[in-house]
């Protein structure tokens, strides 16, 4: 028991410490302070004051070019990823709640067939083919194709959920005491049961949505230069890399790590909040139910009072 609280307490100060690095990395004003205009005369230079990661290939700042990378990419396509999966989700609960309606019932099931051949299409096959088709590189095609095929994905992922517990025991004595389906899914499956695998779910999307747009990015069908991606800016010095020079290598991949572990962090932190205040809630309502009670003892007797 002690170990495991020593360990758990371990996890949950890297979460932090992820959680704070990341931030700090993307909402610092590093561009500002190191300047990320080109300076020829300061190429590939080596960590200092002026620069604390050194300078890429055109004499910019690596550290103000990563930060850029994370503040207008990452972040704009996490929160397309995080659009498309909320919605995802409330149309699968809405699905769910409407099962009970013969139409709604044969018309779910006509999304859901539907739904279901999206979803097998590899989502970095869809991003590819949608930048080649508007014939216009960047980050808003890459965006809205992650954002669809990650909404179909979360309805999918809500759909199977229900289907697993609608039929446990404690869903089915709240139906035969009169609850709704609409309260069963927000008490049973939102806010219970289906948080955990949602979170997750949620969290293995920006991961996925980060790798993609960096492997367009490399092969030139993401971000676009002079805008910073983690993609592009490994494509702009791999002759170095064949050369041995592993520094700019080993620094974006370093950011790339630290931003790929951000999700599951953050998914971490915010379901050990959410579990550690359900049981305060619980236990404080408990105290509440329970009447006030002074025991005293002298001369072998005991005395209860309010």
């Amino acid at each position: 028991m002690r170990s495991a609280g020593i360990s758990r307490r371990r996890g949950l100060a890297l979460d932090v410490a992820v959680v704070c690095a990341f931030a700090a990395l993307a909402c610092g004003p590093w561009a500002r302070v190191f300047g990320e205009r080109m300076d020829l005369a300061h190429m590939l230079a080596d960590p200092s004051r002026a620069h604390p990661l050194g300078t890429d290939s055109m004499g910019r700042d690596l550290l103000a070019r990563v930060a850029s990378a994370l503040r207008d990419g990452v972040l704009p396509l996490w929160a397309g990823v995080l659009g498309g999966t909320v919605l995802g989700v409330g149309a699968g609960v809405g699905a769910v709640v409407a099962r009970e309606a013969r139409l709604a019932r044969v018309a779910t099931r006509a999304v859901d067939a539907a739904a279901a051949a999206l979803a097998a299409v590899p989502v970095g096959l869809v991003a590819f083919a949608w930048a080649a088709w508007n014939e216009r590189a960047g980050l808003v095609p890459v965006l809205v194709s992650l954002s669809t095929l990650f909404a179909i994905r979360a309805y999918l992922e809500v759909r199977d959920l229900d289907r697993h517990d609608r039929n446990l025991g404690y869903w089915q004595a709240h139906a035969a005491l009169g609850g709704t389906v609409a309260s069963r899914v927000w008490r049973y499956g939102v806010r219970g049961g289906w948080a955990g695998p949602l979170v997750r779910m949620l969290g293995f999307n920006l991961r996925v949505a980060v790798a993609i747009e960096a492997s367009l990015s490399y092969l030139g069908f993401g971000v676009q230069e002079p805008n910073a991606s983690f993609g592009n800016m490994l494509a702009a010095h791999f002759e170095l890399y064949l050369k041995g020079h592993w520094q700019i290598l080993l620094i974006i991949l370093g950011a790339l790590t630290l931003t790929a572990a951000f999700p599951a962090s953050l998914a971490g932190l915010t379901l050990s909040w959410s579990t550690g205040h359900d049981s305060a809630v619980k236990l404080s309502g408990r105290r509440r139910s329970i009447p006030w009670r002074s025991t005293s003892v002298s001369s072998g007797s005991t005395s209860t009072g309010a």
